[in-house]
């Protein structure tokens, strides 16, 4: 096994955990979120509620900009690593007579 599969189990595994307590995460708190009912805000008491985005909303625009954000970071190292790697200019020494 090479240092690229090695990389590559190890990451499935963290992902795997993650995942997995997300969902253990998730359910706990559907089977206990009705708890919390007499404490939730009443929205409508807030002021300019209604020009505010949904939570939805508040979600989907910031993990598109996460995803631009490290879409912009991924063209940068790539460039960095074209640029780390690339053959060195050949150098032309003159004498001079």
């Amino acid at each position: 096994m090479n240092a690229l599969e090695m990389t590559g189990k190890v990451q499935d595994g963290v992902l795997k955990v993650v995942e997995t307590s997300q969902n253990w995460t998730l359910g706990a708190l559907r089977s206990t979120s009705s708890a919390f009912d007499t404490v939730r805000p009443d929205l409508a008491r807030i002021p300019f509620v209604d020009k505010l985005p949904t939570p939805t909303e508040t979600v989907e625009t910031t993990f598109s900009f996460a995803d631009r954000l490290l879409a912009a970071q991924h063209a940068f190292v790539s460039g960095l690593v074209d640029i780390s790697t690339a053959a060195p200019a050949a150098t032309v020494v003159t004498k001079k007579a």
